[in-house]
């Protein structure tokens, strides 16, 4: 009697163990692709916040170069460490228009660390900016070679230069050689652009960089 009982008890126990309804497998198919679609979620999100990062940078460093580089040259423009001989007095600037300027200074001979000759007509002496509006491009050129591709991603009105005199007046560019002579001071302005990496978002990633430049050699 006690085997019977016993085989009963197995048998009940056996018939205990069940599979997975198909109910219980479309609720966890439910919750898997719920948790995959957060994750995938996620990920997307933080992809997208990595490269808007990366373009703003991207604009952040060219608008910051081109600031840099005007500036610094800018400051050098008419310097002449020989006051005699055929160039004594020369232009600080040979050209300014509104998104364009040439300015020249001497800081060496025919060849590079040669001592001053008192003339800017040696290579690297004449340094020129000009924005492409074509390209959206700010180009630089030396010495009087061509205009070469200097910082991407320039708007149109993205690079602006204004002109003022020793007492502060705005000369209206383009200026003729006696207003050229007569500028003390250069307001440059640079802004790059990059179209959003999210499509979803209109707005593009700009950044803009203004500096006023006191040109420390005027022409004399």
């Amino acid at each position: 009697m006690n085997s019977r009982w016993s085989v009963s008890g197995a048998q009940r126990r056996t018939g205990d163990v069940r599979g997975l309804t198909l109910i219980e497998v479309l609720v966890a198919l439910t919750i898997a692709s719920i948790f995959a679609l957060a994750l995938y979620g996620f990920y997307s999100f933080h992809v997208r916040v990595l490269k808007a990062e990366q373009t703003r940078l991207s604009v952040q460093e060219g608008a910051r170069l081109a600031i840099d580089f005007l500036v610094r040259e800018l400051r050098f423009a008419g310097a002449r460490p020989v006051r005699d001989g055929p160039c004594a007095g020369f232009a600080h600037l040979t050209r300014a228009e509104g998104q364009a300027i040439t300015l020249q200074y001497d800081f060496r001979g025919n060849t590079m660390g040669t001592p001053p000759d008192g003339c800017p007509d040696d290579p690297l002496e004449i340094v020129s900016y000009t924005y492409d509006a074509s390209g959206r491009l700010l180009r630089r050129a030396t010495g009087g070679g061509a205009p070469q591709p200097f910082v991407a991603d320039v708007p149109a009105g993205g690079f602006l230069l204004r002109y003022f005199d020793r007492d502060g007046n705005e000369l209206v560019p383009p200026l003729a050689e006696g207003e050229r002579a007569a500028v003390r001071s250069v307001m440059v302005s640079v802004q790059t652009s990059r179209p959003h990496p999210d499509p979803r978002i209109a707005a593009p990633i700009t950044a803009s960089f203004s500096s006023m430049v006191f040109l420390p050699n005027p022409s004399r």
